[in-house]
């Protein structure tokens, strides 16, 4: 539900609504959107980093609505998003950056576990883009961005090369790559663009919590399985969280259907031997 009262439809600016804002990456994304001229409603399940989100959208000159939402149930989803339209009339860009991760040798995987990451990741995806591209397809065009609406779903390049230690997450990640191809053919006579992007290393994110999982199991410190990582980065350095952001940002402000089925990569993808 909305954290404050119902406000009145927001216009001018176009509406952009972000899962799992309360990360630093669907974070980082909603303040970019808002830096460039979106009012932004995040969803997350987590209370304290949903009033985060909010202050920094705020902070960045954008309007802020927030929601908690578990985007694995399809009745709390197809209610969170009927009651966000309701709130502020439409929603011009939906980013699917919900996700969770989880390190383990595929022989030691449980069930209960890989299910887990695949409701959140695909399954979440899914239900949240299904709702929201219903809504849209009621919507009449925007006559800034020239389209009903985007879906920009958060991938990962573990979609196309696999994890060794992390099988639920990179097949969950393959399922968003060829959901979005789908909306993008699905949805184009609606005039609903869809994209993905890879954000790449990110250290803000969830990596670092992999990290830590490899230095314990190898008696490294994390700063040492960190520099290691970093040398096989093209750059020599990780994604920050705002750059992946500042990515989202463009295909957001994009005119039309033009990236509509794309896949864009935040960093390089020509890691030698991809992090396990």
């Amino acid at each position: 539900m909305a954290d404050d009262e119902t406000h009145d439809a927001w216009t001018p600016r176009p509406v952009a609504l972000v899962t799992g804002a309360g990360g630093a990456i669907g974070g980082a994304i909603a303040v970019e959107l808002a830096a460039t001229g979106f009012d932004v409603c995040v969803i997350d399940l987590d209370r304290a980093g949903l009033v985060q989100a909010q202050a920094a959208v705020e902070s960045a000159g954008g309007r802020c609505q927030s929601y908690v939402c578990d985007v694995t149930n399809p009745d709390l989803v197809a209610a969170t998003v009927a009651e966000i339209f309701a709130d502020v009339g439409r929603v011009d860009v939906l980013v699917n950056s919900a996700g969770i991760v989880h390190v383990d040798d595929l022989l030691d995987l449980r069930f209960d576990t890989w299910r887990r990451v695949m409701s959140v990741n695909a399954d979440g995806t899914f239900l949240m883009g299904q709702a929201t591209a219903r809504a849209m397809v009621k919507q009449p065009p925007s006559a800034h961005l020239g389209r009903r609406g985007m879906i920009v779903n958060i991938s990962s390049a573990a979609a196309e090369v696999g994890r060794p230690t992390r099988a639920a997450y990179a097949a969950s990640k393959a399922v968003v790559k060829h959901l979005t191809m789908t909306q993008a053919l699905a949805l184009k006579d609606y005039a609903i663009a869809a994209c993905v992007v890879y954000p790449g290393e990110v250290i803000e994110g969830m990596l670092r919590s992999i990290f830590t999982d490899i230095a314990e199991a190898t008696g490294c410190s994390v700063e040492e399985v960190i520099d290691e990582a970093k040398r096989d980065q093209p750059t020599g350095q990780f994604q920050s969280a705002s750059q992946v952001g500042q990515r989202v940002a463009f295909l957001a402000n994009s005119a039309g259907m033009r990236f509509t089925g794309s896949v864009l990569w935040c960093d390089s993808h020509l890691h030698p031997v991809p992090p396990s």
